[in-house]
């Protein structure tokens, strides 16, 4: 950052170095626990599988392995490898993801038949528990592993468009993330008089942008190239997907900039800002970033209808 490296450019290198460290741990659990059985795959999630992490990013991934041959056991195995990789990393500071999406949990942790199954039924009948679980898997990268799961996932996704009611509750997941701004422009802060950035600014654009390409039958994974293929689409206006961009590359500049003068000063990095500490302009980049979400939910309520 110091360097002048965007923050976008940042967060992709955050999740390289987050990957090449899970590709050896693998490694070394296979050592430990090996031979696998069959084809696995090592799949990151949310921001890291979108090349969008952050110093005080948590973890979160699954593991797919081929559909064993019929009376045999073949999980144990990599239950143990995911229990040693997520140990691992937590050690080395990518904390576990407090939802427990993580390999080690057996809900995260499936067979190729099993994967399809479970995002073919989030088309299909998309509740509340499927469509959260939707709104983390979908957003998806393999990043160790030779098994091809990959294209049967992103075949699943494709066929989004079709399921009207599946877009309609995805949409809900992309007005119901609020940011952090209020009446007349006032930002919405906690009792410290602190703003959250990850949950009142980035996870609202990641959702929006999630969604729109969707709806197009976009199945890339990166929040800004998921705008762009949703304008490509014709589904995002431009306006829309211009507004998104900057509120994206702003926000994440701003949260980056805070993580490193709490990491120079010793601190743990986090999410949680005071705005009235921010530079003026600073102050109103990111005002102008909340008002530009804001303007974006707004445009999805024909998605949305009351009781949904």
């Amino acid at each position: 950052m110091r360097g002048g490296v965007s923050a976008v450019d940042a967060g992709r290198m955050i999740a390289l170095t987050t990957d090449t460290t899970t590709t050896r741990l693998l490694e070394l659990a296979l050592e430990r626990h090996g031979p696998a059985p069959g084809a696995w795959a090592w799949l990151a999630l949310g921001s890291t599988a979108r090349r969008e992490a952050t110093l005080a990013s948590d973890q979160d991934n699954a593991l797919a392995y081929a559909d064993p041959p019929e009376g045999a056991a073949s999980d144990a195995l990599y239950a143990r490898v995911a229990v040693d990789v997520n140990a691992a990393l937590a050690a080395g500071g990518l904390g576990p993801d407090a939802a427990e999406v993580l390999a080690r949990n057996r809900q995260w942790r499936m067979s190729t038949s099993e994967w399809t199954r479970v995002f073919s039924e989030v088309l299909e009948q998309p509740d509340r528990s499927r469509l959260t679980r939707a709104v983390v898997a979908f957003d998806f990268r393999q990043v160790g592993g030779g098994l091809d799961v990959v294209r049967p996932l992103v075949e699943v996704e494709r066929r989004a468009r079709d399921h009207p009611l599946f877009l309609r509750r995805l949409a809900r997941t992309a007005t119901d993330a609020k940011p952090a701004i209020g009446f007349r422009g006032r930002f919405t802060v906690d009792a410290d008089g602190l703003l959250d950035l990850k949950h009142g600014a980035a996870v609202p654009i990641a959702n929006l942008a999630r969604f729109h390409a969707l709806a197009c039958g976009v199945t890339i994974s990166s929040t800004l190239d998921r705008l762009a293929g949703a304008e490509a689409e014709g589904g995002l206006d431009g306006e829309t997907a211009a507004g998104l961009r900057g509120a994206f590359e702003a926000v994440a500049r701003i949260r980056l900039e805070h993580q490193v003068e709490q990491v120079a000063a010793g601190r743990m990095p986090t999410n949680l800002v005071d705005p009235t500490a921010l530079p003026p302009i600073t102050r109103a980049q990111l005002r102008a970033s909340l008002r530009a979400i804001t303007a974006a939910q707004r445009r999805l309520e024909r998605f949305v209808p009351l009781g949904m």
